[in-house]
């Protein structure tokens, strides 16, 4: 092993968050002013691109040999050459026109579900802001090398695992590696050498998404040697299963060869002691074992098996491979972790209380603005609530660092999840953030912090000074003294309120003040 790997291989063995930030620099020979042009490019070559593997898509004789690949499909060729040999022109051209039926129309949802999945990986293919020679500028991710400098902001992907040296309310979303759907926050204190991955607050993983804040940070680890890639990798070395569909199939072609095979050498015994000819005898055997194979089977299979994976295409859904289909129709227990993929990781504002007691339920679910209040135990809002239900939206919307847009007809959001939550029921309001944002000056933001327990905005509206504070209903009564009782203020009562909040949370609301 050579200078050059015994680096890379160091480098990649550190515990970077138990290193002070000038070692991190000097072991990855660089500085919060990046590398110059000429050094990332050396090292590019030596590190490699900043990508996952992803093994190369088939081309369509692959995907067509594939198909071939088939214990059913062998016997069918052997049945047609046994029928060529006995001069059964037609059955012999029968049994090809199956194969060819079978073969053409897997070969055909296969490769468009290849040429769909090469298209999402295009999709997925990101940048990165990075600062080099004191210079900053955005490049493909996949040009990251270690000791690149790399700026994060809300809404960004990281693109490498990073070292935060620089960490303003930052937060990620590390739910796909650690599970945990609410955002992690991020400082830029050391660390103990034996904390596990999720605790690492001051590093930033590579595939997690900015959710507020920004940061920066130097790149420690590419490509495969990320803690996403390391998965990737166990994953990659593990052997699949044969499909359920796969293994019947090759049991029921052995137990057609094996009954075959056993009939056919009885059926040569008899006629053979009935004094027929050796070559009588062996047309009587092969047209025997051809008429057994059953020809129709693999094409009813393939027809089946794409019927299934076009109803799956309408719902989103790329089966790169049929026996995939039956595969997941063989699945009696399903476990998963719920964040992401039993659920969509959106929060949804569902209820207001408001002090006096008035109660309403939202209607709608996600990030975007469908849905409507409906007063509970009333037949409709009144103009007076739906006053204050407008004013207590406009108040979470401006204490707010997220965003919520409709661009092309799509909902677009990034942000904390409370953030765009409260952004979608002003929605449905029919208060538009951004509107509401123009008419005010903004004076300052008391960013969100778990220690805190709150963020606050200050802006200035027609000559006077507003605050506006969102966040755990026992931190925001701190703050209050009056409180709005249908059309009048009155003293705060403190047990009513609390009482509220605590009848929520044992329903597993999430409650906010």
């Amino acid at each position: 092993m050579g200078p050059i790997s015994q680096k890379v291989d160091s480098l990649y063995n550190e515990n970077w968050h138990a290193l002070e930030e000038n070692t991190v620099c000097e072991k990855l020979a660089s500085s919060k002013t990046g590398l110059d042009l000429k050094e990332a490019v050396d090292r590019l070559a030596i590190y490699g691109p900043n990508t996952l593997p992803l093994k190369d898509s088939p081309n369509i004789w692959q995907v067509l040999l594939r198909q071939v690949k088939n214990p059913l499909i062998f016997i069918l060729i052997a049945a047609a050459i046994a029928s060529l040999a006995i001069g059964e022109k037609t059955d012999a051209i029968f049994i090809i026109i199956i194969i060819g039926l079978n073969s053409g129309l897997g070969a055909y949802q296969e490769y468009n579900a290849e040429k769909s999945a090469a298209s999402l990986q295009n999709l997925l293919k990101i940048s990165a802001r990075i600062r080099r020679g004191n210079k900053e500028f955005e490049i493909p991710s996949e040009e990251l090398v270690p000791g690149d400098i790399v700026l994060l902001e809300s809404g960004n992907k990281v693109p490498a695992d990073l070292r935060l040296f620089e960490a303003n309310n930052l937060s990620a979303d590390e739910s796909f590696l650690t599970g945990e759907s609410v955002a992690a926050t991020k400082r830029t204190s050391l660390l103990p050498q034996n904390v596990g991955v999720s605790e690492r607050k001051n590093i930033a993983y590579a595939g997690s998404t900015v959710v507020t804040g920004r940061g920066l940070g130097i790149v420690v680890s590419t490509g495969m040697k990320t803690e996403v890639g390391r998965i990737a990798e166990h994953v990659n070395e593990s052997e699949s299963a044969k499909p359920p569909l796969v293994r019947r199939m090759e049991n029921f072609t052995r137990q057609i060869s094996i009954m075959v095979l056993f009939v056919s050498i009885i059926l040569a015994i008899i006629l053979h002691l009935q004094g027929l000819e050796a070559a009588d005898i062996f047309f009587f055997v092969v047209a025997l074992a051809v008429s057994a194979i059953p020809e129709g089977l693999p094409v009813a299979l393939t027809v089946a098996l794409s019927i299934a994976v076009s109803r799956m295409s309408k719902r989103n859904v790329i089966v790169r491979k049929l026996p995939t289909v039956e595969s997941l129709g063989s699945c009696t227990v399903i476990a998963s972790d719920k964040t992401g993929t039993l659920t969509v990781n959106q929060q949804t504002a569902r209820q207001v209380f408001l002090p006096d007691g008035q109660r309403f339920n939202i209607s709608g679910q996600g990030y975007n603005g469908e849905g409507e209040f409906t007063a509970v135990n009333q037949a409709e809002v009144s103009a007076q609530a739906g006053e204050r239900l407008r004013r207590l939206s406009e108040l979470a919307m401006l204490a707010n660092e997220g965003s919520l847009t409709r661009e092309n007809g799509e909902w677009v959001h990034y942000g904390d999840a409370m953030d765009v939550a409260f952004l979608a029921m002003g929605y449905k309001l029919g208060i538009d953030s951004q509107k509401l944002k123009s008419r005010i000056k903004l004076l300052g933001m008391i960013p969100y912090e778990s220690e805190r327990k709150f963020s606050a905005a200050f802006y200035r509206k027609a000559g006077l000074t507003f605050i506006s504070a969102k966040g755990a209903v026992e931190t925001i009564l701190e703050f209050c003294n009056l409180m709005q009782y249908e059309d009048r203020t009155v003293d705060l009562d403190r047990v009513q309120v609390e009482k509220q909040a605590e009848e929520m949370a044992v329903r597993g609301y999430r409650v906010l003040a």
